[in-house]
């Protein structure tokens, strides 16, 4: 790493925490209400998934609606982030192969399910940062 981008490396969880603010709301704005109002908003999606031949869709449907509003809510606390990014990326990575790839999606539909993948695997790779609870309970005696 060039030197003078050196003393940069003591911001990284800025960056981090940054990301997971972004697409933490980003989640619950696009989720809350298929999650708290099913009965309104559901039936569309599970027709979908239906159209596209989904085994089960009406149980993906739902998992899918809870998994990005739960996960989006857990990201913003950096909560249990590692947990909630991996069942993020099983979501994307079935939405991507299965709502786009499959259907031979443009890019410009493609491209958030592919952001989402992308950033849900970087947290669970690096965690959620300094500053999240999740490092607050990492500093708690008898806590691992």
């Amino acid at each position: 790493m060039s030197s003078q981008f050196t003393s940069l490396y003591r911001f990284r969880d800025v960056g981090v925490v940054l990301i997971r603010l972004a697409f933490g709301f980003q989640l619950v704005k696009v989720s809350y209400l298929n999650a708290l109002f099913p009965t309104d908003n559901l039936p569309q999606f599970i027709a979908f998934l239906t159209a596209l031949g989904f085994p089960f869709p009406t149980v993906g449907a739902y998992l899918a609606a809870y998994t990005e509003f739960l996960g989006g809510i857990l990201l913003l606390l950096g909560l249990w982030t590692r947990w909630a990014a991996i069942f993020l990326t099983i979501n994307f990575s079935i939405a991507f192969g299965m709502a786009h790839l499959a259907v031979n999606d443009d890019y410009q539909n493609t491209f958030p399910a592919v952001n989402l993948l992308a950033v849900s695997v970087f947290l669970f790779l690096n965690g959620a940062g300094r500053f999240s609870i999740d490092a607050l309970l990492q500093q708690s005696p008898g806590v691992e």
